[in-house]
């Protein structure tokens, strides 16, 4: 290269370096002075440390889990309500079907001999009253609105109103129907040792429809109390005595859950 331009162009770099120094001294001073102005303005902005990080997911977690948990258990009172009702329903239509069975059929009547002459008719007498069932009748009606009670998940009414069919002996057929929802009312409330015992006393009527589910909510209220043991003997009774009862299948989810 000419050495006379080589020269020429150092002259021209010496010339612009001021321009170039000058320019990055004010940038320098520039974010400076923006950072002093945040500082000023805001004070000095604090650094996150870790553990604060961890901390706070670890609560917002905790808030998630408490969400979940009540999710859970507002489906599982649902779910116990809905099988408490098919079990209802059930003794109604067994109820149904053996009043069926017992009423005899209408045995024929025989055909009327044609008269030779008409007789005179007798005066017509007025028709007796049959006696209405009314202490049944109360009974039922007595008995739905506990039902209802339970159903809307009023526990205490409905355990009140149960336990006062049973002590004033209006309750008939439906005693042992009073018994069980008297359990399940208990239950509900929380009270797991009444529960257990009011369900004990449904399985001294061998022939009550609802036994298969008296046993799968004595599983129940021995696995609240932390009895493991019992709770797997009362479920083991029910898929091995009452395989084609609709709890079954419930009974067996919960000793698969066990083991």
């Amino acid at each position: 290269m000419n050495p006379v331009g080589l020269t020429a162009r150092r002259m021209k770099l010496l010339a612009i370096l001021p321009g170039i120094v000058i320019v990055f001294a004010l940038a320098m001073v520039g974010c400076g002075s923006a950072q002093e102005a945040m500082d000023e303005e805001f004070g000095p902005q604090p650094q996150v440390g870790t553990a604060a990080q961890l901390e706070f997911r670890l609560d917002s977690l905790m808030a998630e889990n408490r969400k979940l948990r009540d999710q859970v258990e507002a489906v599982t009172a649902e779910n116990r309500r809905l099988t408490a009702r098919t079990a209802e329903l059930e003794t109604k239509v067994a109820e149904a079907m053996t009043a069926a069975q017992a009423v005899p059929p209408a045995a024929p009547e025989p055909a009327p001999a044609r008269p030779a002459r008409a007789p005179r008719p007798a005066p017509a007498k007025a028709p007796e009253k049959a006696p209405q069932p009314v202490a049944a009748t109360e009974s039922n009606s007595a008995y739905d609105a506990a039902l209802s009670l339970f159903n809307s998940r009023n526990y205490s009414g409905a355990l009140e109103q149960f336990q006062s069919l049973l002590n004033s002996g209006s309750a008939g057929k439906l005693a042992d129907n009073c018994k069980y929802w008297i359990g399940e009312s208990y239950y509900g409330l929380g009270k797991y040792s009444d529960a257990l015992s009011a369900f004990k006393t449904v399985l001294e009527n061998k022939g009550f429809s609802k036994i298969p589910y008296a046993l799968l909510m004595i599983g129940n209220c021995e696995a609240q109390l932390g009895n493991k043991d019992a709770a797997r003997e009362a479920y083991t009774k029910v898929t091995s005595q009452y395989p084609t009862s609709p709890v079954a299948a419930k009974a067996q989810a919960r000793l698969s859950r066990m083991r």
